[in-house]
């Protein structure tokens, strides 16, 4: 399954990643550098999401991408009833 549809940043693309996409689509992403700075605009872009899919994925612990899980997402239906 490749996912498409709001992803602006690496962060997007792991979360996606963690819900059991094999991939991300970055259209918008792509177009915006294409229009700013052409094609060093659209590499700059992808180095960008690259650089904060890294930092999430160290962020949470995960040094492969194979091995991003479900299990780095924070759970908010364990928080109903509670007051926090």
């Amino acid at each position: 399954m490749l996912f498409d549809g709001g992803v602006r940043s690496g962060q997007d693309v792991l979360k996606a990643l963690a819900l059991g996409a094999k991939g991300c689509l970055i259209g918008r992403a792509f177009l915006y550098g294409l229009g700013a700075m052409g094609q060093a605009g659209v590499a700059k872009a992808v180095d960008m999401i690259a650089n904060e899919l890294r930092v999430s994925m160290s962020l949470t612990g995960v040094r492969d991408v194979k091995d991003i899980t479900r299990d780095i997402l924070y759970d908010y239906s364990e928080d109903r009833g509670r007051n926090i």
